[in-house]
């Protein structure tokens, strides 16, 4: 948590997330801010819904600061970055990218969110270093469904393949580095090539 403190403007901020990351390390049957809030002693849920809705926290430095500080305990000298894709069943079409998708988490086609995720993985274990939230095209398109998201402008559709794309050039501007890449069959090969032209991952 110390590398972490300066992404939090405001102390209540960084505290709250404290707590939320030690409700994450418990062995809760169901995580949500209500059981996270009960286990961490909490009142209610509503610290933490502010916190992940509408605090003010640089979430991408936080999960570069976490990326740098697990590869430097991880890295073996011949890791592994994969691509992968995972699924989150919704109730509603309300969260932001909630479609009708395939996912192989929920065993076929339902409503949920979509995450690309890339993790590291070597001998002595691994950990998701950088995740982007996909949208489809109808979602993406959906202007006041965006508005009511509140969805930023720069949040359009792009493949799953570009997605990829991208978070492997961010580790490796990182000074990420790794002896193989492997991706799922929603990665094209022939576009992440053409993709990442030169770069060595």
């Amino acid at each position: 948590m110390g590398c972490l403190a300066c992404s939090f403007p405001r102390r209540e901020t960084r505290t709250t997330f404290r707590e939320m990351t030690e409700g994450l390390l418990m062995e809760l049957k169901d995580v949500n801010c209500w059981t996270l809030a009960e286990a961490i002693g909490h009142l209610g849920p509503h610290r933490l819904q502010h916190l992940l809705s509408r605090a003010s926290w640089d979430e991408r430095a936080v999960l570069d600061a976490v990326a740098a500080w697990a590869v430097a305990r991880l890295d073996d000298g011949e890791a592994v970055l994969i691509a992968d894709e995972t699924g989150d069943a919704k109730s509603s079409t309300d969260a932001v990218g909630a479609a009708h998708q395939y996912s192989g988490s929920i065993g076929g086609v339902g409503l949920c969110q979509v995450a690309v995720h890339l993790t590291l993985a070597t001998t002595r274990g691994h950990t998701i270093i950088d995740r982007t939230l996909y949208l489809s095209k109808d979602w993406a398109a959906d202007e006041e469904r965006r508005e009511l998201a509140g969805v930023p402008e720069e949040l359009t559709f792009v493949t799953k393949t570009v997605q990829t794309i991208a978070m492997l050039q961010h580790a490796h501007a990182a000074g990420i580095r790794a002896a193989f890449f492997a991706g799922d069959e929603t990665s094209d090969a022939e576009d992440l090539s053409s993709g990442l032209g030169e770069l060595s991952v």
